[in-house]
């Protein structure tokens, strides 16, 4: 997207089609709607990252859906720059936000693996 605003600065409906693009079901629903909502003057662009998220069932922790709430409902009332500006806030938050998850998520595997290990451990025992 920091691409398409620098050089070429398209409107609002194409960027979210060109967003959606080649992404998973989900995604590209949620960017086909965010479109079809941005193609309408007389929509109300307050909360609309929500509610388009969960129109479309695209499930996303709270604190992921802040930054997108704060880039989606209110772009276009800023300049390229703060657009870029905006962008790119989002972007690092984002990428704080998945870096911590997937520190949890590597905890969380050697939690399972132990307790898969235990469980097959006392299930010998019992057979034996």
């Amino acid at each position: 997207m920091a691409g398409e605003i620098s050089f070429a600065a398209p409107p609002f409906v194409p960027l979210c089609r060109r967003a959606g693009e080649g992404r998973c079901p989900a995604v590209r629903r949620f960017f086909e709607q965010m479109a079809l909502e941005g193609s309408c003057p007389e929509a109300d662009p307050e909360g609309r990252t929500r509610r388009i998220c969960a129109e479309t069932g695209l499930l996303l922790p709270g604190s992921a859906l802040l930054p997108l709430e704060r880039l989606f409902d209110d772009f276009g009332r800023y300049d390229r720059e703060g657009q870029l500006r905006q962008l790119g806030l989002a972007a690092g938050e984002l990428k704080s936000l998945t870096d911590e998850l997937g520190a949890q998520l590597a905890n969380r595997c050697k939690s399972y693996a132990l307790l898969g290990l235990s469980a097959g451990t006392a299930v010998l025992v019992l057979v034996l």
